[in-house]
């Protein structure tokens, strides 16, 4: 029977929707820019420059930290799932809290880190990106979605970082003092 003494578990099921959501908007992000199409820009002077995202080494950052973020974060969703996280402070293992911890820091530093490279590097690199938007290549779309997920996946992890810590009054799943 499951009484209604029971702590609500509210904050763990945002967390690890957050979680999900962090790791499939990073990976979404680090495939989206891996695959960024090439594009062939003509130059005034008549020369023509093929261009891929490993020009930019910004572009290579994104999607280098965001598969790096994405798994992190599955294992971050294993610690938090998998270990049977219990609320008894005696009895609840402490370095899978401690990884835990140390993982979404990691996470959030990565996804931070590629986002504003990559908002930079638009920037930076606005006018070369733009010179792909009417060319047969879809590097500049690519490129902005990838930008956009991104920041999705920061957001994502910094409010799971959050709502870890914060309770929430409500139950998405029964657990009973026997789980623990």
């Amino acid at each position: 029977m499951h009484g209604a003494d029971e702590e609500p578990n509210g904050s763990k099921a945002v967390t690890l929707l957050l979680r999900l959501a962090t790791m499939a908007l990073a990976l979404t992000s680090a495939v989206v820019m891996a695959t960024a199409s090439e594009c062939t820009i003509y130059q005034p002077n008549g020369a023509k420059a093929t261009v891929t995202f490993k020009h930019y080494p910004p572009f290579v950052y994104l999607a280098w930290f965001n598969f790096v973020a994405t798994i992190l974060e599955a294992a971050g969703i294993y610690l938090q799932v998998g270990t049977g996280d219990c609320d008894d402070d005696e009895e609840a293992p402490k370095i899978p809290r401690i990884v835990l911890v140390a993982i979404d820091v990691a996470v959030l530093a990565l996804l931070n880190l590629a986002t504003g490279a990559v908002f930079s590097a638009v920037v930076a690199y606005g006018p070369q990106i733009s010179a792909c938007t009417g060319t047969a290549g879809r590097f500049c779309e690519q490129v902005h979605r990838s930008k956009h997920f991104s920041l999705a996946a920061s957001i994502a992890a910094g409010s799971a970082a959050f709502f870890k810590d914060v309770p929430l009054p409500f139950n998405l799943w029964p657990m009973s003092s026997d789980d623990c």
